[in-house]
């Protein structure tokens, strides 16, 4: 297996051991679940610490997540196209919150080493990042149907992001996870019920007399 391919099958397994086990799983139980010898988890990553940092870095990277919204199918229509990049987005940022969860408070991963909009020491800057590739590719979609929003593409950027940010961020103490298409049904439609119509004039007025024409005394009495 070429060197790249094996690092990432150590990342994969070290992934995977981490969110089911925290920060206590062991490099010897990586080098099983990757099929290899502890040795040559070595021969990637100095420490395991190195090892849970690539594992960070990993999950950071949008590259991937950016790849799939760009290859939306151009035939889909707005609520199609909305339901699909929440569907990925809520994929990606379950990834990326199930391994932040995972890690011990006391334990500061290594920085993601990608450009980002804060100083190197932001511990933020690796979502930072994330949230502004991901913002591209959205905007890049939405273009698409600037015809059909009420809002500015970057405003409707925003609204999508933070909805997959808050239903995911949330999770371990919300009682309720929404679905890609419940949530464009609420994004697109709102949450409050179609006001009904006000009744209009009746096109069939009644042909029945008044009360008043019946009140007056009849010519022939």
């Amino acid at each position: 297996m070429p060197p790249g391919q094996r690092r990432a099958s150590i990342v994969e397994a070290a992934h995977a051991l981490l969110v089911r086990r925290g920060i206590t799983f062991t490099t010897r139980e990586v080098a099983e679940a990757a099929g290899i010898a502890e040795g040559t988890v070595f021969r990637h990553f100095d420490t395991k610490d190195d090892l849970i940092g690539a594992v960070v870095d990993d999950v950071f990277d949008p590259g991937p997540l950016c790849r799939e919204i760009d290859a939306t199918p151009g035939d889909l229509d707005l609520p199609q196209a909305v339901q699909h990049a929440l569907s990925l987005m809520q994929g990606h940022f379950e990834s990326i919150s199930a391994v932040m969860t995972s890690l011990h408070p006391r334990h500061r991963p290594p920085v993601p080493h990608r450009p980002h909009h804060g100083p190197p020491d932001d511990p933020h800057h690796g979502i930072l990042a994330w949230h502004a590739a991901v913002t591209g590719s959205l905007t890049g979609l939405l273009n698409r149907y600037t015809d059909r929003l009420r809002l500015p593409v970057d405003q409707a950027c925003i609204l999508l992001m933070s909805v997959v940010l808050v239903d995911r961020g949330l999770a371990p103490i919300a009682g309720h996870r929404f679905s890609a298409t419940e949530l464009t049904d609420i994004l697109l439609n709102g949450i409050a019920v179609a006001p009904e119509a006000p009744p209009g004039p009746d096109p069939y007025p009644s042909q029945t007399p008044s009360s008043s024409v019946l009140s007056q005394e009849s010519p022939c009495s």
